[in-house]
């Protein structure tokens, strides 16, 4: 009990530090950020080892993955640090919060995300040949992220007949992605309503069990939260009823 507490305050520290690199800009900036994907990898590599299914770990964690791939560091462009940081709360927020934790592994959302952002990586490298206004590979991820999101602030713009191709092959990859998000966020919920009036928690542990074997010590992990919220719950309602 005292080591899922320590569990709790570290995430919730990690979470707060990486929404303080967000919103602040300090002098050193750089060391914060190398301290926390030091954190980050740090705690990947000590799940995975502690992990029995090593691929399947790997398989059902896709964020955190790409959270300890260190692209701020290595391509200092502003927007990518920011999208890099946000990528990294979302890791953190996926383990913490059920509903995002059943969209990620009930629906494969997470690996969804991961096949675009490593098609939007691929999609960079030859625009940065391609276009010789994009200067530097950090801008042309930027250019790929804000066509891919419909955004499309006009900072950077392709001028050959090439980039406008891809330009709009990733505005199309960016409706799609949009469709898909949002029709499963909608079948998620509309589940939910239709489905018996089960617990929160309880609903979240038998949508896991239906994947059995197929689960990671995370998954375990998780379901023995939640069974042990269940627990206290009904303790509570059992002492204000005697």
């Amino acid at each position: 009990m005292k080591f899922k507490k320590f569990g709790m305050i570290y995430e919730l520290t990690l979470a707060g530090l990486v929404i303080f690199s967000l919103v602040v800009d300090i002098e050193h900036q750089q060391v914060l950020d190398w301290f926390i994907w030091m954190l980050f990898v740090i705690d990947y590599v000590v799940r995975f080892s502690m992990a029995e299914k090593k691929w399947q770990f790997v398989k059902s964690n896709p964020l955190d993955l790409i959270a300890i791939i260190p692209l701020d560091q290595i391509f200092k462009a502003a927007r990518l640090v920011r999208l890099v940081r946000v990528i990294r709360l979302l890791a953190i927020f996926r383990r913490r919060v059920s509903i995002l934790d059943q969209l990620f592994q009930n629906y494969n959302i997470d690996r969804f995300f991961t096949l675009v952002i490593v098609m939007m990586f691929i999609v960079a490298i030859p625009m940065r040949s391609i276009e010789p206004s994009f200067e530097s590979y950090g801008d042309t991820f930027w250019w790929v992220i804000v066509t891919t999101t419909t955004v499309g602030y006009g900072d950077f713009y392709p001028e050959t007949a090439i980039g406008r191709i891809i330009a709009t092959f990733l505005m199309i990859v960016g409706i799609g992605v949009l469709g898909v998000v949002t029709g499963t966020v909608a079948s998620f919920f509309t589940k939910k309503n239709q489905s018996e009036e089960l617990p929160d928690e309880l609903e979240f542990v038998k949508t896991k069990l239906e994947k059995y074997p197929d689960l990671s010590s995370d998954d375990y992990d998780l379901m023995v939260r939640h069974l042990e919220k269940m627990k206290s719950e009904a303790t509570d309602l059992h002492k204000s009823k005697a």
